[in-house]
């Protein structure tokens, strides 16, 4: 029978790689009582230190945990605050001028919309005046405008809107916002360059509310909507930027660190495979998220006779190479001749679990065992999986999976 080897992920520290993997003793000497799990933990000497990753952080506090201010959300915002969150969200949602709250559609308002303001729109896409159309030239999108305009007309929200109206003189800002929206998002998800600076970005749409009718065009946050409420939480989330950091900087961090300068884990993985053969014989590695990337890249790069068998659990090891950033292994180069048997297991709702057959065909088996739990907890939920126990037991005693 081989000794489990079990190397952790990202993230993880000495109290919570002791608790896992006496979680994971206890349900395999439950299956079997001689089933062996060796530890191989490298939390505290290759990953990123606690702390480590706020000082470049703009506005971070001095002292670790400042004290929190009486009130967080504070004051009014500012209008260059609320015009960039107005923006941020337009990137998210670019029809949100358009959608009426449940407030607002409990009753239709008392002026209709103009009946012209449709067509209007539709002639203006076909053919948009000389000073539109040399801003909209600039920003390289003269030739999505007609495109854009339809989309936003034709959205569920636009008809809505066109039905039902919005309050007095607010609509054909909210159409010009919403358009302008959609064609920096186009340009966003086609990688394209945003030449159009925010004062000229709020010219288009003073210009696009004006042929439509807005004699008084005045900017996204005097117009169709308001988006100051969400402002609060912006600012808190600012205040807190270095707490958040503190807390993620553990498993980003040791990303990061393993992918820059990942030799020595994989040497201390590498040393404990040979103790742990010494003591035990055959070897079952069992590495978890970016112990799994660890794992492989090891076995990639030197052959251990020792090592029986792999399994990645909740792993990212075949989607980094397939991106071409698995560190020991080249962009499409195939696993070598000496590694040995890959088993990879992986939970649909995992959203850091990736498949690893489709870039490493005949050379690993994916196994799909879900634990039930949503992300994030599917990410650490493997180990109390009764099914994964039983592959585990299964791989140990006879390597079958």
């Amino acid at each position: 029978m081989a000794g489990l080897l079990f190397v952790h992920g990202t993230g993880v520290r000495r109290a919570a790689y002791d608790e896992t993997a006496d979680e994971l003793r206890k349900g395999l000497a439950d299956i079997d009582p001689a089933l062996r799990v060796h530890d191989c933990y490298w939390g505290d000497v290759f990953g990123v230190p606690a702390g480590t990753g706020t000082a470049t952080l703009p506005g971070a506090p001095a002292e670790p945990n400042p004290p929190e201010p009486a009130d967080p959300f504070g004051s009014e915002p500012s209008d260059a605050d609320a015009e960039a969150l107005a923006w941020e969200l337009l990137y998210e949602d670019p029809l949100a001028p358009l959608r009426r709250t449940t407030t607002e559609t409990d009753a239709p308002y008392d002026e209709p919309p103009d009946p012209a303001l449709e067509p209007t729109a539709r002639a203006l896409a076909a053919t948009p005046p000389a000073a539109l159309a040399a801003l909209l030239d600039e920003a390289g999108v003269l030739q999505d405008f007609p495109e854009a305009v339809t989309a936003v007309l034709d959205s569920p929200a636009g008809r809505d809107v066109l039905e039902h109206g919005m309050p007095p003189g607010q609509l054909p800002n909210a159409i010009a916002t919403a358009v302008v929206a959609h064609l920096l998002v186009a340009v966003d998800h086609r990688g394209g360059v945003l030449r159009w600076s925010p004062a000229r970005r709020d010219e288009a749409v003073r210009l696009i509310a004006r042929d439509l009718g807005d004699g008084d065009a005045r900017g996204v946050l005097d117009g169709a909507w308001k988006v100051l409420a969400p402002l609060g939480g912006m600012r808190y989330l600012m205040w807190k930027r270095a707490a958040l950091m503190d807390r993620t900087h553990p498993r980003a961090g040791d990303i990061l660190k393993y992918l820059a300068r990942g030799a020595a884990l994989r040497d201390h993985i590498r040393q404990r495979v040979t103790e742990v053969a010494a003591e035990h014989g055959p070897v079952v590695l069992l590495a978890h998220s970016l112990g799994g990337t660890a794992a492989v890249d090891l076995l990639a790069e030197r052959e251990l006779p020792a090592v029986r068998h792999l399994v990645t659990i909740g792993s990212q090891a075949a989607h980094l190479h397939e991106l071409g950033a698995l560190p020991a292994l080249d962009p499409d180069a195939p696993l070598p001749g000496h590694f040995p048997r890959w088993t990879n297991v992986y939970d649909r709702r995992d959203l850091l679990a990736f498949l690893a057959e489709p870039v490493f065909p005949q050379r690993v088996q994916d196994v799909d065992l879900t634990s039930g739990q949503p992300f994030k907890a599917s990410h650490s939920a493997y180990f109390r999986n009764p099914q994964v126990l039983g592959l585990l037991a299964r791989i140990a005693r006879d390597g079958s999976a």
